[in-house]
């Protein structure tokens, strides 16, 4: 028998039952009527089976929402159609519950995206991992820093810098390192900040790195021309008037010995050799004064004129330029260009006067060799910029040098300003560009120019 009233059919149950219960005690042990008293009692049994199936079905719509809360299974719906108003209110409710953590869930799903895109997109790299050394986040811009794909564990940064693999587990909450990592050619200095963070009761490192090579450079070459400036300064102040003092002085004398009478022969000598002192020097001042200017051009490059010009072209007219000087040294240039043409924007003469510099320090750098060789090769890099590269067969440099090597006044030739790289540097800083250098010891050196 089946109602369409839950309530109806609880209450129609429980007087059935009632009612069998009675006749059965009326009928009692009575053997006349035990077939009787077998069949009330086997009713009455199904009547418990199918009261408490009633109520079970109540404790089941409950249980299947609880598993779906539990498990995050949100796809469930619960239909109760024909058990009365009760059952199809409370499966309307659970239904309207359901469709809230729906709603909940998509909107934190929203938000997971919405923070991940954020993170990944940020131009600070960023990398969360656990205490023991599981990394759970790194974001695009830290792979692009260290130059690796995805990571499982913080040692495997090893290959990368040691130094930094051991300071991302060692550095206290709220503390700050430089590390330096070098990449090829490539120098950079990170700025290594790591915190500690308590999520759901699990402690995680949260380390942002930021490469501040450029502003560290930018430092650097501000406090060099500060010093320069000051230096020039004071320099050309004192030496200035000697110059001038010394060349007066000379003329002056010049016209006495020129004079003089023959009584006066050894004051003449004397004032002769007096002259000669002040020529030399006038001549040193005026040498001095020259290398002061040198050094002023360092802090006088004019903004760049920005061109389109032909890579190619540019590269044959220097080994054009350099033949006499290649020839007489006995090194072999080599070019080695794509055959589609490169299209720089840059100022010309700049650009020239940097790649003239590097190929004539290349040249000196091979003039010890049996065979020496330069080559100069234009390329676009892995993020489509234009490089050129420098490389010498020659003795190679210490990293000690390779550290020093953009320091103004620095060389490791036996003559030089000590000027010309540095300069070459602030040119390529001005077109937004880096220079960097790549040596080993009797095995040769490489400039890499990037615009």
């Amino acid at each position: 028998m089946s109602f369409k009233n839950h309530k109806l059919q609880l209450v129609l149950r429980i007087l059935l039952l009632a009612v069998s219960i009675y006749a059965l005690s009326w009928v009692g042990f009575n053997p006349d009527y035990r077939s009787t008293f077998i069949g009330l009692a086997i009713f009455i049994l199904l009547q418990i089976a199918l009261l408490i199936r009633l109520y079970d079905r109540t404790n089941k719509l409950f249980l299947r929402f609880l598993n779906s809360i539990k498990y995050d299974d949100f796809t469930e719906q619960f239909y109760t159609s024909g058990e009365g108003k009760t059952l199809r209110e409370l499966s309307l409710r659970l239904n309207e519950v359901m469709d809230k953590f729906r709603e909940v869930r998509a909107e934190k799903e929203a938000h997971m995206q919405y923070f991940e895109v954020i993170v990944q997109h940020i131009g600070i790299g960023i990398i969360t991992l656990k205490p023991d050394g599981t990394i759970l986040l790194l974001n695009n811009a830290a792979k692009k820093l260290l130059k690796v794909g995805q990571l499982r564990h913080v040692q495997e940064l090893q290959a990368v810098s040691p130094q930094l693999a051991l300071g991302l587990q060692q550095l206290e909450n709220g503390e700050k390192v430089l590390v330096p990592v070098r990449q090829g050619a490539e120098q950079a200095n990170l700025s290594v900040h790591v915190i500690e963070l308590s999520v759901l009761g699990d402690r995680i490192r949260l380390a942002s790195l930021q490469n501040i090579q450029s502003e560290l450079e930018e430092k650097e070459m501000e406090a060099w021309h500060n010093l320069i400036k000051v230096l020039t300064h004071e320099i050309m102040n004192s030496v200035t008037p000697i110059a001038s003092l010394s060349a007066s002085a000379y003329e002056e004398v010049s016209s006495y010995t020129d004079t003089a009478a023959e009584e006066v022969t050894l004051l003449r000598e004397e004032l002769a050799d007096i002259g000669q002192c002040l020529h030399t020097i006038n001549r040193r001042s005026d040498g001095l004064i020259y290398f002061v200017n040198d050094f002023r051009n360092l802090t006088t490059i004019s903004v760049p004129q920005l061109t389109h010009f032909n890579v190619t072209e540019l590269l044959q007219e220097i080994k054009m330029l350099l033949r006499g000087q290649l020839t007489a040294k006995h090194v072999a240039l080599q070019l080695e260009v794509p055959p589609d043409s490169l299209i720089l924007s840059a100022d010309r003469a700049m650009t020239e006067q940097v790649l003239i510099n590097l190929v004539k320090n290349a040249m000196e750098a091979v003039q010890d060799q049996p065979e020496g060789k330069v080559l100069v090769r234009a390329y676009h890099d892995e993020r489509s910029r234009i490089s050129i590269e420098v490389t010498d067969n020659g003795h190679g440099m210490t990293p000690e040098a390779m550290a020093k090597i953009f320091i103004p006044f620095f060389t490791t030739k036996k003559s030089g300003s000590g000027i010309g790289l540095s300069l070459s540097r602030q040119i390529m800083r001005l077109h937004k560009g880096t220079i960097s250098v790549q040596s080993e010891l009797e095995k040769g050196t490489t400039f890499v120019l990037r615009f």
